[in-house]
């Protein structure tokens, strides 16, 4: 990612989720909390779904292994009780 979105950290190459998360990921975010593109809050969560959600979806779909020795991604497993 911080290839397309310098100051970025992540170095993992974007699948298409990721790219259609780059380009769109803060625009959903702020309407759904009805805040501005650039607040810091969106900006907040924005880094915080990239890291511990779609990170993990780009690494899978270009084939990158979680470790070698140090793991380079969570699994983020989401569960949704009744």
């Amino acid at each position: 990612m911080n290839t397309l979105s310098p100051g970025k950290p992540w170095v993992t190459k974007l699948s298409s989720a990721g790219l259609i998360y780059l380009h769109f990921g803060h625009r959903v975010i702020s309407q759904v909390l009805k805040t501005k593109e650039d607040d810091d809050v969106t900006c907040n969560i924005y880094n915080k779904i990239y890291e511990n959600f779609i990170q993990e979806i780009d690494a899978i779909d270009n084939g990158i292994s979680q470790s070698d020795e140090e793991p380079r991604y969570e699994h983020c497993w989401l569960f949704v009780y009744d």
